[in-house]
């Protein structure tokens, strides 16, 4: 790996590359990259990177930080971004003068730990100023009253829409998407529900089951359904031999699981594998689940069981010490919050709409931010920026830090979460920039390194 060095001319370069990213991030609304509108700082980052590598790794940096933030909290980056490009400005003035920077560094670092104390201390719950904060983002009232209705009914959860209007649903149940692969659209009550991880081939395997049903009908959601068992099922159950839906469990790996095992719950079953307890030709309907309703819409289905029992409190629980784990990333907290909202009594879904797929694409990002940011408020809280006047500051690096917020956040309230982390990832940022002593980028490949490549080896990665 052929690498370069530099010492106060790297350092300078890979500050504007920090500037550049923040200002660029700072500005309201979508950025425009490669025709769609985007809020993701590495998206952003990637287009603007050129032909210098200082320059770019001040880019990276800067998108990693606020990166973090959104991996977090799935909103944040345009608040990061301008506190950050208004605390590096400061930072490089105060170097400038003279003032040792390593010292500065310390400084900022013991500041950003009190400030986070406090915002966090004096964090407290505001409705109103929720509505209003939640409206900065989604720029339209109807949507924000979507969010906050939607949050009101359960754990919200955002999606995009085939059609151009922008709408709220609130389901009662467990929702599967996916077709039906046995029977047709329609509702019914009282519906045994069989929940098996294998995959249903064989209609011998089934048929004492089926054989044992009488009038009453069956669901049954597998892992596939195909062969004989298919071709058999969806001929009976058009003939009405037999009252039989069946559907593949939706998603995949991991998920795919954790779904089948909430609908078992859900129900009041378990997920048969066909070993334990007993073999699929020995099951009964006394050991099935139930459903008090079943909703087949053709590409989704609906079952609604019992979200009052101790089953089901014990896995919300657990999936809400998942989402409170800190190396869980937003886009895992949503899908834990899809599956709450399936194991409660509503599931509130908002389908983000637009005339083109673009627009579509758009809004359902901007919703999600707004959606993210209620989240925020709801667990930790608002705090107000008027409160950083009251505090008593006793170095200056506190003083520096509290005059960046005021200038830097227009909005009177904040997410108390949300700045606490924007604080501590801009101030870890500023750390790196001022006690850096000298810049190492990779500026080509030698012989070996393109070897390497050729045999499909991340060389980057691999020489760190």
């Amino acid at each position: 790996m052929i690498r370069q060095i530099k010492y106060e001319d790297g350092r300078e370069k890979i500050a504007d590359g920090i500037h550049s990213l923040c200002r660029t991030l700072s500005l309201e609304g979508g950025i425009l990259v490669k025709g769609s509108y985007t809020f993701s700082a590495s998206e952003v980052a990637k287009e603007m990177e050129g032909d210098d590598s200082y320059f770019n790794q001040g880019i990276r940096l800067a998108a990693a930080a606020i990166g973090e933030i959104n991996f977090l909290t799935g909103c944040g980056t345009r608040e990061t971004a301008t506190v950050m490009d208004s605390l590096l400005s400061v930072c490089i003035k105060k170097a400038a003068s003279g003032l040792n920077p390593i010292k500065l560094a310390r400084d900022l670092k013991q500041a950003s730990e009190a400030l986070e104390k406090s915002i966090m201390e004096d964090s407290h719950s505001s409705p109103h100023g929720k509505a209003d904060l939640i409206g900065q983002i989604t720029k339209d009232p109807q949507i924000t009253d979507l969010v906050l209705q939607g949050g009101e009914a359960g754990e919200l959860v955002v999606k995009e829409s085939m059609y151009a209007k922008t709408r709220l649903e609130i389901t009662k149940g467990l929702r599967l998407d996916g077709p039906l692969s046995v029977g047709g659209a329609g509702t019914k009550t009282e519906v045994l529900v069989l929940v098996t991880n294998r995959t249903l081939s064989s209609f011998s395997e089934i048929y004492p089951l089926l054989a044992k049903l009488g009038e009453d009908h069956l669901f049954i959601l597998a892992d596939e359904i195909e062969g004989e068992a298919l071709t058999l099922l969806t001929a009976n159950a058009k003939q009405n031999r037999l009252h039989v839906w069946a559907m593949k469990g939706p998603g995949m790996g991991r998920r795919k699981v954790d779904i089948m095992e909430d609908a078992a719950a859900l129900t009041g079953t378990r997920v048969f594998d066909g070993i334990y307890p007993c073999e699929m030709k020995d099951i009964t309907p006394k050991m099935l689940g139930r459903a008090k309703t079943l909703t087949m819409a053709g590409s989704y289905t609906v079952i609604a069981g019992n979200p009052d029992s101790n089953d089901i409190s014990m896995r919300i629980t657990g999936i809400n010490k998942k989402i409170e784990e800190p190396e869980t990333n937003y886009y895992d907290k949503q899908k834990l919050r899809e599956r709450i909202a399936g194991l409660s009594k509503s599931a509130p879904v908002i389908y983000a709409g637009g005339d083109t797929l673009v627009e579509a694409r758009e809004e359902k990002r901007r919703i999600e931010c707004a959606v993210a940011y209620a989240q925020t408020i709801e667990r930790y809280g608002i705090y107000r920026k008027e409160n950083l006047q009251n505090l008593m500051l006793k170095t200056e690096a506190e003083v520096i830090l509290a005059n960046v917020i005021n200038q830097s956040i227009k909005e009177p309230e904040i997410s108390a979460w949300l700045l606490a982390l924007i604080i501590r990832k801009s101030c870890s940022l500023l750390y790196l920039w001022l006690t850096i002593g000298a810049v190492l980028v990779s500026v080509g490949y030698d012989r070996e390194d393109m070897e390497l490549i050729k045999s499909g080896i991340d060389v980057e990665r691999l020489r760190g």
